[in-house]
């Protein structure tokens, strides 16, 4: 087993150097956590040199002393499910511990996509739902160049709650459901290591990419700390460059701000809200800042009422006033935006509504059939669709591009992967490929290889493997995209057909072709949990 050889590295996320006898434990080993039923049980950390340990947690004892390096484990008899427990380390307790199925959950952002993106699907369901019994363990966005790291930052384990449920996974809060409701009221436990735009090779071993040497040579050519930090400097001098000229050259913020309910726009041009004539100029894209405008009439009903405001999703960035009122900003193109309109801010007659895109690199636009509408409580809509009034902002070149280094090879295996060895897995969900379709006639030789390099990791050969097809997408007079994510779908089955214990989980039939983020994340989890619950043991 590799891992668990190489607890000690230098930059360790775990506690800080001890300097008494405390002893420590990893991030994932705390109040809340669900471990592995009916398997041997390894409880980890740090002490001092030498310092013994003692464990105790549902009459298992067990008990050892810290190596030279400050490391320790113990592995206690295994447990059936149940709980709540308290793990007891040397005095030190971690309370309400209960042994069920763990499933570690990993991929890019549709694996990542929380209830709180998908809640206007499913809003019945998810607002009457609570369970104390399943959990999940959301991992911090971290990295690591230099070797495994032996433990992440802090997190929380988190249960189905409100004000906790809508940061669940929204796939796999469908899928433990499933799983919680069919298998006899089990506990269901999810380590979510996800990382929204990650490749496949983010997330192999530094072993694992020995085998493709264009990764090694990646790796190599961004490894170092110097070069990442003066790349990071700079990249973040002209980020800063790009909006401070938009910003200062921008007329919607000279004189009357744009937004104010006195801006005289009679001589602004009609343009089609969904259209993209307003975003280029001279058949290119028209990049930096652009101001919309619309009027519309609100009747007595609705007047003074609190209304959500609909805008679907845009390209790229929004700022979003009411008459005059600031209402909203998403800073990027995929979220949908659904902002609160505050009692009181319409009035009987005419209103405004007022955006400014800001478009990073594409053509700025509105994305086609989504809402873009007022919805009140009655139920009672003002629809924002057809013309609207339009002026350019600062027109600007292609932002400066940032570099994403967690787009390395190995560097989320390193960072997110590694520091889980020690748990006990009743399986892996995997849920990426949206970022590979370019690699997509070698996805199924790296998949494969993913699936070997992760089951010596948690030293389990009969690890199942679950991999969950990527969903429709793309405008179907888009036949060249189609095709391409057509034959990563076809890697991705091959890579389960060719694999022992691999399932391939159809997801294809479902999807939303102008949203790469399906809503409909309950047909997905749901057929992952039929998977799991057929899967011989």
């Amino acid at each position: 087993m590799k891992i668990k050889k190489l607890s000690v590295i230098a930059g360790v996320l775990m506690t800080p150097a001890i300097a008494s006898a405390v002893v420590s434990l990893p991030a994932v080993l705390s109040d809340g956590v669900i471990l592995q039923r009916d398997r041997p049980v390894v409880i980890w950390g740090k002490a001092d040199p030498g310092e013994k340990i003692d464990v105790r947690i549902a009459n298992r004892h067990a008990s050892a002393r810290a190596a030279a390096d400050s490391t320790w484990s113990v592995t206690l008899k295994p447990i059936k499910a149940g709980g709540p427990y308290t793990l007891d380390v040397n005095g030190r307790k971690i309370d309400d511990v209960l042994f069920g199925d763990l499933y570690l959950c990993s991929g890019q952002s549709n694996m990542e996509l929380m209830v709180s993106r998908v809640t206007d699907f499913f809003r019945d369901e998810i607002d009457s739902y609570s369970n104390d019994y399943i959990r999940e363990f959301k991992t911090p966005k971290e990295y690591a160049f230099h070797g495994p790291r032996a433990d992440v930052s802090p997190s929380q384990w988190k249960k189905i709650h409100p004000g906790e449920v809508e940061k669940f996974g929204a796939l796999v809060y469908f899928m433990a459901k499933e799983l919680y409701e069919r298998n006899g009221g089990v506990p269901v436990g999810i380590v979510n290591s996800s990382w929204g735009g990650s490749k496949i090779e983010n997330w192999l071993s530094h072993e694992a990419i020995c085998d493709y040497p264009d990764m090694e040579c990646r790796l190599r050519l961004v490894e170092d700390d110097t070069y990442r930090e003066l790349v990071g400097k700079a990249e973040d001098r002209a980020a800063y460059l790009w909006y401070r000229t938009m910003t200062d050259t921008d007329p919607g913020y000279k004189g009357t701000h744009r937004a104010s309910p006195a801006t005289d726009d009679s001589t602004w041009p009609e343009v089609e809200l969904l259209g993209r004539e307003w975003g280029t100029a001279d058949g290119r894209p028209a990049n930096g800042s652009h101001w919309l405008r619309r009027n519309f009439t609100v009747n007595a009903a609705q007047a003074g009422a609190q209304a959500e405001l609909r805008l679907g999703c845009i390209v790229d960035a929004d700022s979003v006033w009411v008459n005059g009122r600031f209402v909203g900003f998403t800073s990027y193109q995929y979220p949908p935006r659904i902002y609160k309109v505050p009692a009181g801010v319409l009035r009987e007659g005419d209103n405004n509504v007022t955006v400014r895109v800001v478009s990073n690199a594409g053509t700025p636009h509105f994305v086609p059939e989504k809402p873009h509408k007022f919805i009140f409580a009655d139920n009672s809509e003002i629809s924002l669709e057809g013309k609207w009034k339009h002026a350019a902002g600062a027109l600007m070149p292609k932002a400066p591009v940032r570099t994403d280094f967690f787009q390395n090879p190995t560097v989320l295996y390193n960072g997110l992967i590694a520091p889980m060895a020690n748990l006990q897995f009743s399986g892996v969900v995997w849920y990426q490929g949206e970022s590979d379709i370019d690699i997509r006639s070698r996805y199924c030789k790296i998949m494969k290889s993913l699936i070997a390099d992760w089951r010596q990791t948690f030293d389990n050969p009969m690890l199942p493997f679950y991999i969950v097809e990527l969903a429709d997408f793309l405008h179907p007079s888009d036949t060249g995209g189609r095709a391409a994510w057509q034959q990563m779908r076809d890697a991705q089955r091959q890579a389960a057909e060719e694999t022992d214990r691999a399932y391939w989980i159809k997801n294809g039939d479902i999807g939303e072709w102008n949203d790469i983020h399906p809503r409909d994340k309950k047909t997905p989890g749901r057929r992952t949990a039929e998977a799991i619950l057929n899967t011989p043991q």
